[in-house]
């Protein structure tokens, strides 16, 4: 598969989108998680637990299913020249709560492995805005995982 090929894939909704609308929900969510862990570059199975954890519980699915979903989510992470599609699934899909929900996942994952790395924040930030979530919920999101 060329550049362009990649280019227009990733800019252009997934069948997945056409097909399911609440798959497509499931695998945008499980992307963004699968990028938060990848952020700091190390790719460390807290993490990964963390996005099992996540998806098993936001989604309500079972072992099997959390499995597919990682499984269907993990190439289009890997191969993924923007997460503009992701996003717009997203931001098209859900209520404003709901994503917040969605930024307490992405917090959850980044201190699965106990630590915040600055790569991991500017993403969560970049993430909130690209969501339209306001700095309020940003800070309420972290609150909700932190517990401060």
């Amino acid at each position: 598969m060329g550049l362009f090929d990649k280019l227009r894939q990733a800019l252009e909704p997934g069948d997945d989108a056409v097909r399911d609308p609440e798959r497509a929900k499931r695998i945008a969510a499980a992307v963004l998680l699968m990028e938060m862990a990848h952020a700091d570059h190390e790719h460390d199975a807290s993490e990964y637990t963390e996005i099992r954890r996540q998806l098993k519980t936001h989604f309500s699915l079972d072992d099997a299913e959390t499995e597919e979903l990682m499984a269907a989510a993990a190439p289009r992470a890997e191969q993924a020249v923007s997460l503009y599609s992701y996003l717009k699934t997203l931001n098209t899909g859900l209520t404003a709560d709901e994503k917040r929900e969605v930024l307490e996942m992405l917090w959850r994952v980044a201190y699965a492995d106990d630590r915040l790395d600055a790569q991991e924040e500017h993403l969560l930030r970049e993430l909130a805005e690209l969501l339209y979530l306001p700095h309020s919920e940003f800070i309420r999101a972290k609150l909700a995982v932190t517990g401060q």
